[in-house]
């Protein structure tokens, strides 16, 4: 029977490219690489105007603390660097013109000893220096998150769930490099030091759930389980919860109780970075909507901009209402589609949308029924607008996931995510407030 989570919501999920192979899509002209694709601090630029860079190049190291470095996925000249707009705001960012010769750095070369040989510092160090990141959305830097597990985590938990609509990109690395995507877990489990890896896949991807099964059945080492296909299935508490039978604690990490949560393309990232030595410089996108008149999955280089990946794919039959990075529950409005694919992003979603005007909260209890992190909805705004910070840290506003799914069943079509949103940033602004006074 599949694994299920109280709370969430079963919807349509228009996964219309699930048969679609992962298509190497042309090198753009140019490619467009923020700085700061990752979560932490931005990269520090290596490189400077009119300098010719190779495929594979690192032109970003990584700042102190939690960062990331940054490579090409092109060779080419550099021709700025400069702020500029990215899919949530603006970042300093380095602009790469095509040469189109596909001349490879010597950095890309495969790691230099056996994995079992090697020590878990040296395969950390190496995820690192490829840049690898979460490739869910968060883009949490893998290195960080591999070091942080090293020691505590048990159990490695590989999210294929994959519960947003549209987005079908994780079914398809199941379906066409489960190999890769197995080798990239075992590399994890010898870095972390951990005992067991749990596959958590969907009940509609059974002929992914089979492809794992083929290669890792009857190891103790491993397990495949299915899960209900409800959204958010893929957030990483709803997961370890469903696994292990354990809470998170409010404020920690899975690693908190034995647990480690890895993407899908994460894992396949690992696995190239180690086997092949190529750094995280492409990803494979979904681009779909029902404007698009060719969905697709579409693998290009970081950098790449929205306008370039929707040209791949036939173009766009009308103009959409809505231009999406990310999957329509979580996924961010562009107001421009010459914004680049990041590490963040797994979907280019161009739709129509019909805006119903919000009225007042009728108090029905829908959003609360939903919330899978047992939360009160209605409590975190009013007339509008978020409540003040007070209240909104009394009833834990940062616990929020952000998955959406309270505005989604809301019947008086009130944007409660965006409120849950601002309340989240006046919160943080609070808290800085409050610790400069400190200082």
């Amino acid at each position: 029977m599949a694994r299920s989570f109280r709370g969430g919501i079963v919807m349509s999920d228009e996964k219309r490219t699930a048969k679609r192979p992962v298509r190497k899509a042309p090198a753009p002209d140019f490619i467009t690489l923020p700085l700061k694709q990752h979560c932490g601090e931005a990269a520090i630029p290596l490189v400077k105007v009119g300098d010719r860079v190779l495929k594979g190049q690192k032109i970003a190291e990584a700042a102190e603390g939690l960062s990331c470095p940054l490579h090409s996925g092109i060779s080419g000249t550099v021709t700025s660097i400069s702020s500029l707009p990215t899919h949530n705001g603006e970042s300093l960012s380095v602009v790469i013109e095509n040469d189109y010769k596909e001349e490879l750095s010597p950095e890309v070369r495969p790691f230099d000893k056996p994995i079992a040989k090697a020590s878990p510092e040296e395969l950390i160090r190496h995820m690192k220096e490829k840049g690898v990141v979460g490739l869910s959305g968060g883009a949490f830097p893998t290195w960080y998150k591999a070091e942080e597990a090293r020691g505590k985590a048990k159990r490695i938990i590989i999210n294929c769930c994959e519960c947003e609509p549209y987005i079908t990109v994780d079914h398809r690395l199941l379906l066409e490099h489960p190999e890769e995507v197995v080798g990239g877990v075992k590399i994890l489990l010898c870095a972390i030091g951990a005992e067991r890896a749990v596959f958590a896949v969907d009940d509609k991807k059974e002929d992914g759930a089979e492809k794992l099964m083929d290669l890792v059945g009857g190891s103790e080492s491993f397990a495949v389980v299915l899960f209900k296909n409800k959204y958010p299935q893929g957030d990483e508490r709803l997961l370890v919860r469903a696994v292990m039978g354990r809470e998170i604690p409010h404020g920690g990490l899975p690693s908190d109780v034995g647990a480690v949560v890895f993407n899908v393309g994460t894992c396949y990232a690992v696995y190239r970075a180690f086997v092949a030595g190529m750094p995280l410089v492409e990803r494979a996108i979904t681009v779909d909507g029902d404007c698009v008149k060719e969905p697709d999955n579409i693998l290009v280089p970081l950098g790449t901009s929205f306008a370039k990946a929707l040209e791949i794919c036939g173009g766009v039959s009308s103009k959409p209402d809505k231009l999406i990075a990310g999957g329509v529950m979580m996924g961010t409005c562009q107001w421009t589609d010459s914004v680049p694919v990041t590490k963040e992003i797994s979907a280019v979603l161009a739709i129509t949308s019909k805006e119903e005007e919000a009225s007042a909260c009728i108090r029905c209890g829908r959003c609360v029924r939903v919330c899978p992190m047992h939360l009160m909805p209605p409590a975190f705004f009013r007339d509008g607008a978020p409540r003040p910070v007070n209240v909104l840290q009394r009833y834990s506003v940062n616990t929020c996931n952000e998955c959406g799914c309270c505005t989604y069943v809301c019947p008086a079509r009130i944007p409660i995510l965006e409120h849950i949103r601002w309340g989240k940033k006046m919160c943080a602004a609070a808290e800085k407030n409050e610790q400069g006074k400190g200082e």
